[in-house]
């Protein structure tokens, strides 16, 4: 009892340390390097976390505990320099160092994340700003399941795995340059089913953090009087856009059935664009998942064709754009397949990045009801079907 103690006062001298380190240094880095900052825009923040994991399994309740996180972030503030960055209303552009002990458990280990986020604007004032942030990277797990030695941590079959970081905060503007902030939101460890058991960590969250602009902020791109339109933008055609992607994935299901599973799909969107930011269609796709064959020899379903366990779909989609990168979103239910036991309906989130002006990579979370089912990585080309 006394070690653990000790352990958090550690950790909590340490996070007072950095914290009194950056702003001790800030004022001489922002002498040194005045003219180097003045556009960036950068600003440093440290947060403080009081979270939980939230026990959506039975299996979950030993670990029915309250602990404190941790969190370093840089940020960029956007001021139009870009156009999305305008449209969006000058989102905040950042990083984030998280660490949690997790309440030492000693199945679950610590918990470390490293994730690029984006804080959109939702409502603004003078000094008083509602954001949304939307942050994924990678999570570090220092346990893991193990068969024998921590067979209680159904949660995480892997030590690399994804950070998901959704959050509501608001920043009160205190000076030019100190702000302060408080929010609400769920932070997410899953590896989307890479390796079994992944029963994920869900961690509501509410923080508080203080943070400090390192130079004078540029001015917002709207006082520099930009257009909202640009000349010969739009010269009468009308169109719609056709993607089409494949992705490959692998589900590591050793712990339940001793063998590695392989899973191939192909998708593509039917989109129209509304808006700089959105399109809306409709989706289609064919995927085959090895382990459905496993699944349906443990239920005694006889399989004559492998081509059979092919699930076709179709979807409705969506859409946000951000320059290069993108969002999509699909909500869909399948048409065909002999193994449908997690259900007929299905979600998508797909990140998009154009490396060039037809071709995309892309990073696909499948999931069935919540619950992830594979994570896909592939290549994907888009054209446009004029039709005015």
């Amino acid at each position: 009892m006394i070690k653990r103690k000790v352990k958090k006062f550690r950790s909590y001298i340490l996070i007072f340390i950095l914290i009194i380190f950056y702003f001790l240094t800030a004022n001489s880095v922002n002498a040194q390097f005045q003219n180097k900052f003045r556009t960036s825009n950068l600003v440093l923040e440290s947060r403080l976390n009081y979270c939980f994991i939230a026990p959506h399994h039975l299996e979950m309740q030993i670990f029915n505990k309250h602990f404190p996180a941790y969190e370093i972030n840089i940020y960029k503030a956007t001021f139009g320099k870009t156009r999305w960055e305008y449209m969006y209303k000058y989102p905040l552009i950042g990083i984030s160092f998280w660490y949690s002990d997790l309440g030492n458990s000693p199945y679950l280990g610590s918990a470390y994340a490293i994730f690029p986020y984006i804080n959109f604007p939702l409502t603004q004032k003078k000094k008083t700003v509602l954001y949304f942030r939307l942050g994924v990277g990678l999570g570090y797990l220092t346990k893991k399941f193990d068969p024998v030695e921590n067979y209680k941590n159904l949660c995480i079959g892997s030590t690399i795995n994804a950070a998901l970081n959704f959050m509501f905060e608001v920043k009160w503007k205190i000076t030019k340059r100190f702000v302060v902030s408080a929010g609400a939101g769920l932070a997410h460890f899953s590896n989307g089913t890479i390796k079994t058991p992944n029963f994920g960590l869900n961690l509501p969250i509410f923080n508080a953090g203080i943070a400090y602009r390192l130079s004078k902020g540029n001015p917002y791109s709207r006082k520099k009087l930009l257009p909202e339109l640009f000349p010969y933008e739009f010269d009468g055609e009308k169109s719609f856009e056709i993607n089409i992607s494949t992705a490959f994935a692998v589900k590591d299901m050793q712990s339940e059935f001793g063998k590695r599973y392989y899973v191939y799909t192909i998708f593509g969107n039917i989109l129209k664009q509304v808006s700089y930011k959105s399109k809306f269609g409709i989706g289609f796709d064919f995927s085959y998942d090895g382990s459905d064959l496993k699944l349906l020899e443990r239920n005694n379903t006889e399989v004559e064709n492998e081509l059979s366990i092919i699930k076709p779909g179709i979807s409705a989609a969506y859409e946000i754009m951000m320059s290069k990168l993108s969002l999509v979103f699909n909500l869909g239910m399948y048409l065909g397949g002999k193994e449908r036991s997690d259900g007929t309906s299905y979600e998508k989130l797909a990140i998009k990045y154009k490396i060039s002006k037809s071709i995309y990579t892309n990073i696909t979370l499948k999931a069935h009801s919540g619950r992830a089912d594979f994570v896909a990585f592939g290549l994907g080309y888009h054209f446009n079907v004029f039709y005015y």
